[in-house]
């Protein structure tokens, strides 16, 4: 930040939101181990960094952000929709964990669906048709239903003029479906029709599991982009917050001088959602309000992300990526985001 007073973060005066709390909590455990040490190192995928899910439900069947001279659109394979919310950010940070940890587009989803919860997205298991049971799996079905379209526009000299890349997420996805369950826990109806443990003997035969398709298997693999799983989950009371800090901290592994201010306007079309377009003036106030509160949060968990507020952007400073990248080329220089033409 600019100045010592614009990097004090002090929620004494008002109410501390729980997921603030848990914010502050986790960054307490970063600064004394780093995600390598303390085995929390996640990672997402490019495409979904630069260009972000909606926060809230569309309820449409095509979804469009814009960064720059990137365009990202997703459209929904599952009838139920569009991707959105926490959840699926949750699942991606995951899976794409997964998949660069075992270098396999194969992704086994557990036993169960509150095994999974719990071990991989540490929420807790609730039934009904609000449960988190319920709304994970649905999000689930959108997320790896969902075709993605990358597109590149470029006029400059010795740029690819277009790029288009049209993307499913997943070649298949596998949930169980067996009437046989006889464990002595309880289980939510919604939840045996997701995923049913596997008895002892049938163990090691078969798992729930997501096959990812070609492209976006080589997409994470190639280009992965590293975060501190234990701050992505931390921020999960905000999506917006969790956004933020995945972008910033790719940004900055290739930022090596001050940037021109990022306009609002440009950010609300890569972050922003649901703001009234039809006074864009109004709706970029309206955003940036909130996108400053939620990077806030995220200055918690990433306080050496040093960056400026000015009236008609953000400037973002040299500073370390809150995760170093793992080889050199991932970030690259130059362009909107620098979207390198590899993208899918």
């Amino acid at each position: 930040m600019a100045t010592k007073k614009q990097t004090v973060i002090d929620y004494r005066a008002g109410h501390v939101p729980e997921w603030v709390r848990r914010a502050i909590d986790e960054q307490f455990a970063i600064e004394a181990e780093d995600a390598r040490q303390a085995g929390t190192l996640g990672y997402m995928t490019r495409a979904l960094v630069l260009a972000t899910m909606p926060y809230k439900d569309p309820k449409a069947d095509v979804f469009t952000r814009v960064n720059g001279d990137f365009k990202l659109r997703i459209l929904a394979g599952y009838e139920g929709g569009i991707p959105y919310g926490i959840y699926p950010r949750l699942l991606m940070s995951w899976v794409a964990t997964e998949a660069v940890r075992n270098q396999s587009p194969v992704i086994e989803l557990g036993d169960s669906l509150r095994q999974f919860l719990r071990d991989v997205l540490e929420l807790r298991s609730g039934g009904g048709e609000r449960g988190t049971s319920t709304r994970v799996a649905e999000q689930m079905k959108r997320l790896f239903g969902s075709l993605i379209t990358a597109q590149m526009t470029r006029g400059a000299a010795g740029d690819p003029g277009f790029v288009l890349r049209n993307v499913l997420i997943a070649d298949g996805l596998h949930l169980e479906n067996e009437d046989a369950f006889d464990l002595d826990t309880p289980v939510d109806g919604d939840e045996r029709a997701i995923w049913v443990p596997q008895h002892e003997r049938d163990a090691g035969k078969w798992k729930s599991s997501v096959r990812l398709s070609a492209p976006f298997f080589s997409e994470l693999i190639e280009h992965p982009i590293p975060i501190d799983l234990r701050a992505y989950k931390a921020l999960r009371g905000s999506p917006l917050a969790m956004d933020i800090y995945s972008w910033l901290t790719y940004r900055m592994s290739y930022t090596d001088r001050p940037t021109r201010p990022i306009r609002w306007e440009s950010l609300m079309g890569q972050f922003g959602s649901s703001f009234n377009t039809d006074n864009i003036e109004q709706a970029s106030r309206d955003f940036k309000k909130g996108f400053l509160k939620a990077l806030k949060a995220v200055q918690i968990v990433y306080p050496l992300a040093r960056l400026k507020v000015e009236n008609n952007g953000l400037v973002l400073l040299p500073s370390p990526p809150h995760v170093p990248q793992l080889r050199k080329g991932k970030g690259g220089k130059g362009g909107a985001d620098d979207v390198q033409t590899s993208l899918f």
